[in-house]
């Protein structure tokens, strides 16, 4: 059956420069959050850490779990996994065999997250899901090594608009997830304008702007960033979805990401959530502002002397291509092979199959949708097909988006550890690994912990499963191992999670901390 023309043009076609640029933009995320893991790789990705291999396999978070690095035991182990992990993100950031490094990328990112599932949180799903969609797309089409060897061959290369349901599923995606958040954000911190002010007193992802900020912020202030917010996450799927006035729209979209996300990194530290929601955006660039820019750089190249620059860096791009290309780095042959019987069957059943691929993916992530929103879909989670709950959960496509929803939280939360040496003194190992720019030792949670997205998660969900305190015990006990102390020997530690009520938004004085013993040891 013909799809209507305007739904092809408007939803299921995208410039090929939108794609290049959006993997790079991906290509750069992935490796911002291989990164930010590096420093964390022995507590997190080693039996040395606080969820190691044989809690985690033994009691999954999740009933379904993917990760190549369940076979790292130890650091060194986990290391090398992560240089396979930077060279496929390279790949994909170049472009050379572009398909390929985005498969490998993919692969690259579930095991990464999928490793430490416990402590992730959206915005690792958020990275998983558009590099799952983008996997479906040319994205090497321009801005690529591919492109360079295309260009270089007899047959010219197809570098025109792509049209794919994929194109739909990215811009969908990404209005799916504003229009969720801001639909249940219902809750009457929301509605009562004071959700920024609670936020603010969330001491393990606060940043230091965002304590300087609070302490001046007024209600009436409160109200309007908290407004703002929801306002802006209501009209972003509207203007990422109309097909009326859609370029200045899109133009519009993307202003309003940019500045939403950017806020967001001011004052919270979210992990990956606030780069891989700009790594949507050169997805929205319609043709026509690309084909400005391409005017414009054509005028720029006219003036005296651009152009003799131009040639410069031409030639000396073409120089390094001919270096790489002796070394073997690379080939650019510009005879094409003679193809394979099978490659020209998969040349002519491969789009057929990557469409209908990215239906039945649709409809999996739609099911999970109105499964992991029950407050607003009202569809029982049992009902949910088997098929869908493996594929979206072994992809990580979860579709909970819940960010600060219903509420703002109320209260503050984390774990101390009272632990005393064999000479007496009294330490706090797990302060000392998750809070390094404050360490600390009582029961009153002190401001700004300076913790990182996975230490915050940590600290807020290890109280609720005690599958997991043996771990904690056996890396608590490991304490003089890492300092090379012996006089450092635990001999006894408590473990208490500690509560307090953030203060309302006329005040800046939080509530009274609150202690529960969650276990000592020995027992």
């Amino acid at each position: 059956m013909r799809r209507p023309e305007w739904l092809t043009r408007d939803y299921l076609t995208i410039d090929s420069r939108s794609l290049g640029a959006g993997r790079i933009g991906l290509g750069l995320v992935l490796l911002l959050d291989l990164l930010r893991r590096i420093s964390v790789l022995p507590l997190w990705y080693s039996n040395l850490g606080l969820l190691p291999n044989h809690t985690v396999l033994w009691r999954p978070p999740f009933p379904r779990a993917f990760s190549l690095f369940f076979m790292a035991s130890l650091p060194s182990e986990a290391a090398v996994g992560f240089v396979l992990c930077a060279v496929a993100y390279l790949m994909l950031l170049f472009g050379n065999r572009t398909r390929a490094a985005h498969l490998a990328s993919l692969i690259a990112v579930l095991s990464l997250h999928g490793r430490v599932l416990f402590v992730q949180n959206g915005g690792d799903v958020v990275l998983v899901e558009l590099c799952v969609w983008t996997l479906f797309l040319p994205t090497g089409r321009r801005f690529s090594l591919d492109s360079l060897r295309a260009r270089r061959a007899i047959v010219p290369p197809d570098d025109g608009p792509v049209v794919s349901l994929a194109a739909l599923a990215v811009v969908v995606q990404l209005a799916v997830i504003y229009f969720f958040n801001a639909l249940q954000k219902s809750g009457p911190t929301w509605r009562g304008g004071g959700a920024v002010h609670y936020t603010l007193y969330a001491e393990g992802v606060v940043t230091k702007l965002g304590v300087w900020v609070r302490g001046w912020l007024t209600l009436g202030q409160s109200r309007l960033l908290t407004w703002s917010t929801l306002t802006i996450e209501s009209i972003l799927p509207l203007l990422i979805l109309t097909p009326v006035g859609r370029r200045p729209a899109r133009r519009l979209a993307i202003a309003l990401m940019v500045g939403l996300h950017l806020g967001f990194a001011s004052f919270l530290n979210l992990g990956i959530f606030v780069p891989a929601m700009l790594a949507f955006t050169p997805f929205l660039v319609p043709a026509a502002d690309w084909d400005a820019l391409e005017r414009w750089w054509r005028r720029r190249q006219t003036k005296e002397g651009d152009a003799a620059r131009g040639d410069g860096i031409r030639l000396r791009a073409l120089q390094a291509l001919a270096f790489l290309e002796r070394r073997g780095f690379l080939r650019l042959d510009p005879r094409p092979p003679k193809p394979a019987q099978w490659r020209e069957w998969l040349r002519t059943w491969s789009g057929p199959l990557r469409e209908w691929t990215v239906a039945l993916l649709i409809v999996c992530a739609t099911a999970r949708l109105l499964v992991d929103n029950p407050a607003v879909t009202r569809v029982n989670a049992r009902r949910q097909p088997r098929i869908v709950a493996a594929t979206t959960s072994y992809l990580q496509m979860l579709q909970a988006w819940l960010l600060f929803a219903p509420d703002a939280p109320l209260t503050d939360a984390a774990v101390a550890v009272d632990a005393v040496t064999t000479d007496g003194r009294h330490v706090d190992p797990l302060n000392e690994a998750l809070s390094p720019e404050q360490p600390w030792l009582g029961t009153v949670i002190p401001a700004r912990l300076g913790q990182n997205a996975f230490a915050a998660a940590y600290m807020l969900r290890i109280p609720f499963h005690p599958e997991y305190f043996g771990a904690l015990t056996e890396w608590i006990l490991g304490y003089p191992d890492r300092t090379e102390r012996p006089a450092d020997r635990i001999v006894s530690f408590e473990v208490t999670a500690l509560e307090r009520d953030n203060p309302p938004p006329d005040q800046h004085e939080p509530g009274e901390t609150r202690a529960r013993l969650l276990y000592k040891y020995p027992q």
